[in-house]
């Protein structure tokens, strides 16, 4: 699978997301931070590795009563450039998986290295907070997320994209950032992603092999309950912190997905 990113494809994932942090709109300030040159968002990226990974699994007979999908970003993937993924299988354990890389075409630099395979069934956390995503926001963002990947994408990769949106926006992460940053105009995680280089290092997602289905406005869109997860803070501002941040969503009582993102930033001045 060959793949080639514009500036249309970081427009489109930031009027989803949210997320309108310069680097991938800037090549300056791209450069200002650290990048070699305007960036794709790291979600949206692996949206074509998700998309392969399921593809690829949804040939296998499946026995679990869930799945996991890992990926690690190594490397920036850049606006402009030629990228490929490649996919490969495997039985770790007996359990059916597919591993898929995401390099670029030419230096075969590797950018993203992901995982999706059998595992054992979700459990959710206990919930202190919960929220609800009702039919007609999730509509939208639905309509939204199929200006972002045209393909028909499976249903565990639109709640992913828009948990993680959740997950950066939400009050519960305000906190953490308010604590962590006082005194800077931050009023929420994504906040930081204008402040100061922020890149995410790894992303792991469990959900019902439900979920592997395609996506359709009737079956996504029903309203979703979530609850956002304590978010680790590790390291010190001067260097640089690694924020855990976690969040997960259910619906009539049965546990649908959890979605844990790792954020690496660069040092915060005071």
């Amino acid at each position: 699978m060959s793949l080639y990113y514009t500036l249309r494809d970081a427009e489109r994932w930031a009027a989803f997301s949210g997320d309108y942090n310069p680097i991938h709109f800037d090549a300056a300030e791209a450069k200002h931070l650290g990048m070699e040159d305007v960036c794709v968002h790291g979600m949206r990226a692996m949206l074509e590795v998700k998309l392969a990974l399921s593809q690829a699994l949804e040939k296998q007979t499946l026995s679990s009563a869930g799945l996991l999908f890992n990926c690690r970003l190594r490397e920036p993937v850049l606006c402009e450039q030629p990228y490929q993924i490649a996919l490969s299988e495997s039985q770790p354990n007996g359990l059916q998986q597919v591993s898929g890389t995401l390099r670029h075409a030419q230096t075969q630099a590797l950018s993203m290295r992901g995982k999706l395979g059998e595992s054992h069934a979700l459990m959710l956390a206990p919930a202190t907070r919960a929220n609800t995503l009702g039919r007609e926001e999730l509509s939208t963002l639905f309509e939204q997320f199929q200006t972002v990947e045209p393909q028909t994408a499976p249903q565990w990769s639109f709640y992913d994209a828009v948990l993680f949106r959740q997950l950066v926006n939400a009050p519960e992460t305000l906190e953490t950032v308010q604590r962590i940053i006082a005194g800077h105009e931050a009023a929420r995680l994504s906040d930081i992603f204008r402040l100061v280089r922020v890149v995410q290092t790894h992303h792991e997602t469990r959900f019902s092999p439900l979920l592997l289905e395609p996506a359709s406005e009737g079956s996504a869109c029903e309203p979703l309950h979530y609850s956002v997860l304590p978010t680790l803070v590790m390291g010190e501002k001067e260097a640089g912190l690694v924020l855990v941040a976690g969040i997960q969503a259910w619906r009539a009582n049965h546990p649908l997905i959890s979605v844990s993102a790792t954020l690496k930033t660069g040092p915060l001045a005071e």
